[in-house]
């Protein structure tokens, strides 16, 4: 009886801790992976894993899991991204220098999220409603740059160096890594330290754990809450600029979903769904999960319809995990 006790204290304790239950999926994908087809191991395939589009939907999923954190959540950065790399595209395409571009970007990835928190924060508006309405809005204005054609800036290289210079740069690679793998990976170090060891970090977890205790001790949660905002926002212009610069060009379409995918990943991640509780190193494992159900979806070649599928089950999967993590439902279980 007593070591059935133990048994069960063990498991607790397992469970409970996010970043060792985050890591369970990656290694059942790589298992599967390895058995279903040997090329994943090639070189070549697992050089995929760390290609651009994986690193933005890490830096997407940063930024998403500030904003879950909190009890909030941005249903507009995927539309957001497309918006303003067309816009970047577009811009650089006519003539204007690369650094009004930038700004440009970040000025409006910042005001948008001012606005989606003043919104939720200020006129108490559904933080799912503010956010898909800003999407639509995003994909809209996206379509309107250039008429909703696809636009190249590749070409313009041979002639400015300073381009030249931004799209060798955006699809650099480093020790088998591309720029945007290792700008997630950065990101994700300064996010981690800002969360476990910052005074900022530990009033953010105490917002999200409960809204009312946390105002009550002092803590200014709209304060808190839009800076999250704030960051979110950073880290969508970030994505953008860089995904410009891979892309040499833009197209608006580019982007719609991935908020989905970074929600999925943050909650693979072991960060709650209700707030309160997760860690980026968590959150830098569900991203790999991600990954990984991509490249063995192409390996095995699945039909693309059926990635949605996949990928809503494991946010089911993930959701109910959460669920069952938490001490008192544990408790029941076990």
């Amino acid at each position: 009886m007593s070591e059935k006790l133990t048994l069960r204290r063990w498991l607790r304790k397992i469970i409970g801790i996010q970043e060792i239950t985050s890591i369970i999926p990656p290694l059942v994908l790589v298992l599967a992976a390895i058995l279903l087809n040997p090329v994943f191991l090639r070189p070549k395939n697992l050089g995929t894993l760390a290609s651009a589009t994986i690193g933005v939907w890490g830096i997407f999923s940063i930024g998403q899991a500030f904003m879950i954190i909190t009890g909030e959540i941005d249903l507009s950065m995927g539309t957001l991204l497309g918006f303003t790399a067309t816009l970047l595209s577009y811009m650089i395409k006519n003539g204007a220098p690369l650094w009004l571009g930038f700004i440009t970007v970040f000025a409006i990835t910042l005001g948008v999220a001012l606005i989606n928190s003043w919104m939720v924060l200020n006129r108490q508006v559904p933080v799912f409603i503010a956010t898909i309405g800003m999407m639509f809005i995003c994909k809209g204005l996206a379509k309107v740059v250039n008429n909703g054609s696809v636009v190249s800036i590749f070409t313009l290289t041979a002639g400015n160096p300073a381009l030249k210079a931004f799209v060798d740069f955006g699809n650099a690679r480093l020790l088998g890594l591309s720029v945007h793998a290792w700008t997630f990976i950065l990101l994700a170090l300064i996010a981690q330290i800002l969360l476990k060891k910052t005074a900022f970090g530990r009033k953010l977890y105490a917002v999200g754990d409960n809204r009312k205790v946390a105002k009550t001790a002092g803590i200014k949660v709209n304060r808190i809450k839009t800076l999250c905002f704030l960051i979110n926002g950073a880290l969508v212009g970030i994505a953008s600029i860089l995904w410009v610069g891979f892309y040499a060009g833009a197209e608006p379409a580019q982007g719609g979903g991935w908020e989905f995918i970074a929600v999925t990943a943050v909650a693979l991640g072991g960060v709650s769904l209700i707030g309160g509780r997760g860690s980026i190193i968590g959150v830098f494992f569900g991203v790999l999960s991600m990954a990984l159900i991509y490249n063995v979806i192409t390996l095995l070649s699945i039909n693309s319809q059926f990635q949605n599928i996949v990928v809503g089950l494991f946010l089911a999967f993930a959701v109910i995990f959460d669920v069952i993590r938490r001490e008192k439902t544990i408790g029941k279980i076990i």
